[in-house]
């Protein structure tokens, strides 16, 4: 069964958000606001496979983390993400039968 591994670090979410969002603010400006948030951030590898299902491990601790324990930017990355996925199969498929 085929699988795509895509690998999800909040910080650089976050860094990557801020950067596109805000014409004001400097890198190294956005790297202080980061360092100063002192919090958590998650690093996980999404494993997506053909069927459909769904393999979600937490970098630092290698467990398995259920979908539904998923929120903020962890979650709006899957769901982009699975979007993108749906998306590609369904012009692959378009492609196939034209």
């Amino acid at each position: 069964m085929n699988s795509t591994k895509v690998r999800f670090i909040e910080r650089d979410y976050f860094r990557a958000m801020m950067v596109n969002n805000s014409d004001h603010l400097s890198e190294s400006q956005i790297e202080k606001i980061l360092d100063t948030a002192d919090t958590y951030w998650a690093d996980l590898t999404f494993k997506f496979f053909d069927n459909g299902s769904l393999l979600i491990i937490d970098n630092y601790t290698e467990l398995h983390v259920p979908l539904s324990d998923l929120k903020g930017a962890a979650y709006d990355f899957y769901v982009k993400q699975r979007i993108r996925m749906i998306r590609s199969s369904l012009e692959a498929k378009t492609l196939q039968t034209a």
